[in-house]
């Protein structure tokens, strides 16, 4: 906690001197930092669909992931924190 309220008060400190606004920052940052990426779960969740035959979560991921960085409000859900069943993922480098 130490190390962090020392790094943010020197980040504080660095937006302060700066002349953009907040929202002006903001607005940058989304330019750059998807919204939507393809997460673990949700890849496994479309294959895991897939197997069965069924692709339309592989189709909405491509849906969703042609425009990362928009809003897309009907896709909100896909921008949230992963579930707890899935922070136990084991990935190999060849996933």
């Amino acid at each position: 906690r130490v190390e962090f309220d020392s790094w943010f008060s020197d980040y504080q400190t660095r937006l302060d001197s700066e002349s953009r606004t907040l929202h002006d920052r903001c607005r940058q940052m989304r330019q750059v930092n998807p919204k939507y990426i393809l997460r673990n779960y949700l890849a496994q969740n479309a294959i895991e669909q897939a197997r069965e035959g069924d692709f339309s979560e592989v189709t909405r991921m491509v849906k969703i992931l042609q425009h990362p960085f928009e809003n897309q409000p009907e896709f909100e859900q896909y921008a949230d924190h992963p579930p707890d069943w899935a922070r136990h993922l084991d990935l190999s480098c060849s996933s």
